[in-house]
C-alpha cells in the first residue's frame, strides 16, 4: 500500500495484489481478473464503449452482481448535503466503484478526480482502470469511510442512520413507529395466510394418519411371515400390553364367543410371550396419538388363531383409504365389543379375512339428537345431519361423542 502527496491510500498493481487484509480483497481479486481477461482478448486502442459492454460481460459471466452506470450521491463535507450526483461506469456488489478509461495513460488528473468521488460518496473501494494503454493500467483507490468528513457530520445530525464495523462506517436506516407497525402489521398477515395455506394442525394429522396406515401394514405382513411357520396367528398374550376381552354376539347362557380383542402398543410393557414374536419384529408400534387412541387387535378365539383384525382410528375421519374400506368416520371395528365399549368406531383396518364395518351410521340433527341415518353415503345427503363433521359408526359413538344427546 502506497500513500501520495494528498494523504490517499492506493493500492499496488501487481499481479497478486498486495496482501489478503485489505478491504474486500476477494471481490478486488475477482474484479482485476476481470479487467485482465477484457484487455488480453480485446486489447488496447478501442473505444471506451466497447470496453464497457466486454466488462459487463465478463463481470455476469463470473457470477458478480453490478449495476452499469449508476447514479450515486455527492455529499458535502461541511454540512452532509447533497451536492449532485456522480455516474460512474459500474458498481459490483454494491461495494466497488468502477471507472474505466481508453486513453494513452493515465495522469493525475484522473486519479485525483477518482479520489475527490470517493472522498463525498458513501462508497470505500474504486478501481480506475485504463484499457488504452499498451499495458494495462489498474489503480485500486481506497478512502474508508471513517475518514471522510461528511459521515462524521451525519453522525452527530442524525446517529441512527449510521452502523460503525471495525474497517469502515456504512449507512442503516433507522425505521420509524409507524413503519415498525407497518412491518409488523404485513408480518402478521403473512403468517396467517400462511397458517390458512399450510393448515399445520392438518398437516401433522396428515402425518399421524400416515404412520398409522404404516404401522398397520407392517404388523399385518409380519403376522403372515409369523403364521407361514406357526401354522397360526398369535394370540394377545404374544403381541398386546393388555389382557384380552371376549367379543360376545348375544347375552347371557345363549351369547357366543365371535372372538378375543386387545391393544397394542411397544412403548407399553413387554407383552407376557413377547419372545414368541420378537424374532419377526423386534418392537411393536405404537399409535402415534397413544393413549388416547390405541390400536385394536381382533383374533380368532382359538388356540390356533386362524384370522385377524387391526384397527386403528385417525385423526382425519374423511380419508381416502378409509372410504375405500368403507370405514369412514368410525365405521370399522367390533360388532360385538365388550362392554360398555361401543360398536365400531375404527377408520382404518388390515386383515387376513374382511373387516367388520358398520352399515347404520348416527348423526347428530338439528335438536343436538343422535339419530340414524342408515349408510354414510345416505348421512351426507340428509338434511337432518346439518353437521357432517358429526357423522358416526355407530349409535353409541354418537352418544359418546356427544353428551346428553342419547335420551
Amino acid at each position: 500500500m502506497s500513500t501520495d502527496k494528498h494523504g490517499f491510500k492506493r493500492m499496488k498493481t501487481d499481479k497478486h495484489g498486495e496482501n489478503n487484509k485489505l478491504l474486500e480483497a476477494e471481490l478486488s481479486y475477482k474484479i482485476r481478473g476481470c479487467f485482465y481477461r477484457v484487455f488480453n482478448q480485446y486489447g488496447p486502442g478501442l473505444k471506451e464503449i466497447v470496453y464497457h459492454k466486454a466488462l459487463a460481460e465478463e463481470l455476469e459471466n463470473q457470477g458478480l452482481n453490478f449495476v452499469s452506470n449508476p447514479r450515486i450521491n455527492i455529499f458535502s463535507q461541511e454540512t452532509g448535503k447533497i451536492l449532485g450526483t456522480y455516474i460512474p461506469d459500474f458498481i459490483v456488489e454494491d461495494k466497488i466503484i468502477i471507472e474505466i478509461k481508453a486513453l494513452n495513460r493515465l495522469t493525475f488528473l484522473e486519479k485525483n478526480q477518482q479520489m475527490s468521488y470517493l472522498r463525498a460518496s458513501w462508497y470505500e473501494i474504486a478501481f480506475l482502470v485504463n484499457f488504452g494503454a499498451s499495458k494495462l493500467e489498474i489503480n485500486r483507490l481506497i478512502l474508508t469511510n471513517d475518514r471522510k468528513p461528511f459521515i462524521r457530520v451525519n453522525i452527530r445530525a442524525n446517529p441512527c442512520k449510521i452502523r460503525v464495523n471495525p474497517s469502515s462506517i456504512r449507512v442503516n436506516p433507522c425505521f420509524t413507529l409507524m413503519e415498525l407497525l407497518i412491518i409488523i402489521a404485513l408480518i402478521a398477515i403473512l403468517a396467517t395466510a400462511l397458517l390458512v395455506l399450510f393448515n399445520p394442525k392438518k398437516q401433522i394429522e396428515k402425518a399421524w394418519d400416515a404412520k398409522r396406515k404404516n404401522d398397520l401394514n407392517t404388523l399385518r405382513k409380519v403376522l403372515e411371515d409369523y403364521y407361514n411357520d406357526k401354522g397360526c396367528y398369535p394370540t394377545g398374550n404374544i403381541i398386546c400390553y393388555n389382557t384380552p376381552q371376549e367379543n360376545k354376539k348375544g347375552v347371557g347362557v345363549g351369547a357366543t364367543l365371535v372372538g378375543y380383542s386387545c391393544n397394542i402398543c411397544g412403548t407399553e410393557p413387554t407383552p407376557p410371550n413377547f419372545s414368541n414374536f420378537s424374532p419377526y419384529l423386534s418392537v411393536l408400534p405404537c399409535d402415534p396419538q397413544h393413549p388416547t387412541k390405541d390400536y385394536l387387535y381382533q383374533y380368532d378365539p382359538s388356540s390356533c388363531p386362524q384370522w385377524f383384525r387391526i384397527y386403528s382410528m385417525f385423526s382425519i375421519r374423511d380419508d381416502s383409504d378409509s372410504k375405500f374400506l368403507g370405514c369412514p368416520y368410525g365405521g370399522c371395528g367390533l360388532a360385538y365389543p365388550p362392554t360398555p365399549t361401543p360398536q365400531y368406531g375404527y377408520d382404518y383396518g388390515v386383515s387376513n379375512t374382511v373387516l367388520e364395518s358398520s352399515n347404520v351410521y348416527n348423526c347428530i340433527d338439528q335438536t343436538n339428537t343422535c339419530n340414524t341415518c342408515n349408510t354414510y353415503d345416505q348421512c351426507l345427503t340428509d338434511p337432518g345431519c346439518p353437521d357432517k363433521n358429526k357423522i358416526y359408526g355407530s349409535r353409541g359413538w354418537c352418544c359418546a361423542a356427544n353428551p346428553g344427546s342419547c335420551h
